[in-house]
């Protein structure tokens, strides 16, 4: 395979804010609260001197990129805004095209509010009592969440992650902001939702993505917010550490219980928006694909992030921003996934 090999440590490159890892870890005292619990969370702010820490310090996890590699591969980029492909296991950029782009990222920003819930609620089946997570867009994708509903925060993640929902993107960023909240003092009142697009954008400054700015949990077109290519492979990369995540994206379709604010037992299954994993599309040979993230909207385009294995099973994540339509955006992307068997 004709891919960059990236040098273990990269020095005297500075990338942004560097977090250390106990900013968004769970400590050890818990609190009570009207709808479950959830582990206490340090504030996230950070301090100067974290502000300046080296890319070398976390260089040697993740495929480092200079600019376009895109010899590996003969893609027609006209019709796209961005694409790569990364080797986990060796750390290489097998293809890079735009990777720094500053684009719409659509349902691609649900990762990074995954990021946040896995790294902060450390207990899943906690069930969270949905406040107000009204979207007042016409016709995106919600689960139909309602003020009062009981659901556990794993289902809450199966339903944002399998089935897109943009309620339970809310829903998520509303527990954990609002639980997440230390003021300095009693004066003191933030919004849950923008706490939590807070601790968004310092774990994204802390990863390393110098290209990126939430403004919402879930992804639909606000004005400044945006990411790349390069940046939402940082994010995936760190979110494939997490077993529940890789067991959730996989899915083709899940089946969620849950209570009503009137007190009944429904459940309903959500597909996934992945045509992989439903078979609309399929994947070239000896490539298999474990999961992965849509993203839609008429500003970003159809885009697509995938986690899949080669023949010799090794690991690859995947990236295509910003195609036309979905046949450009399977069709470009299935012949990125043969490079890795190259």
């Amino acid at each position: 395979m004709k891919c960059i090999r990236i040098k273990n440590r990269i020095s005297r490159v500075l990338l942004g804010v560097i977090a250390v890892s106990v900013l968004f870890g769970c400590g050890k005292e818990e609190f009570a609260l009207p709808y479950g619990s959830m582990d206490n969370n340090h504030n996230f702010t950070l301090e100067p001197e974290e502000q300046q820490k080296e890319l070398d310090l976390f260089a040697a996890d993740y495929a480092a990129v200079s600019g376009d590699k895109t010899d590996t591969v003969s893609l027609n980029t006209s019709d796209l805004k961005a694409a790569g492909l990364y080797d986990i296991r060796n750390k290489e950029v097998c293809y890079s095209y735009n990777a720094f782009a500053r684009l719409d990222p659509a349902s691609l920003t649900k990762l990074m509010t995954a990021l946040i819930v896995f790294e902060n609620c450390s207990r899943l089946d906690d069930v969270i009592t949905i406040g107000d997570v009204s979207i007042g867009e016409e016709g995106v994708q919600r689960f139909g969440l309602k003020a009062g509903d009981r659901v556990t925060v794993r289902d809450l993640l199966n339903i944002m992650l399998v089935q897109s929902g943009n309620d339970a993107a809310l829903a998520l960023a509303r527990y954990v902001g609002e639980n997440s909240y230390r003021p300095d003092d009693d004066t003191q009142v933030i919004d849950p939702v923008d706490n939590f697009v807070l601790m968004m954008n310092a774990r994204a400054s802390s990863l390393g993505c110098t290209a990126t700015n939430f403004v919402n949990p879930h992804g639909l077109t606000t004005e400044g917010h945006y990411s790349s290519a390069y940046d939402l492979y940082l994010i995936f990369n760190e979110l494939i550490k997490y077993p529940q995540f890789l067991e959730i994206i996989r899915q083709d379709s899940v089946t969620i219980t849950y209570n009503t604010a009137e007190g009944e037992v429904k459940s309903r299954t959500v597909t996934s928006t992945d045509q992989y994993l439903t078979k609309g599309y399929s994947t070239p040979d000896n490539v298999s694909v474990l999961g992965g993230k849509t993203g839609s909207t008429a500003s970003a385009g159809k885009c697509l992030i995938l986690y899949a294995e080669n023949a010799d099973g090794n690991p690859f994540i995947a990236i295509i921003m910003g195609a036309e339509d979905s046949d450009i955006l399977y069709g470009t992307m299935s012949e990125l996934l043969k490079i890795t068997n190259s």
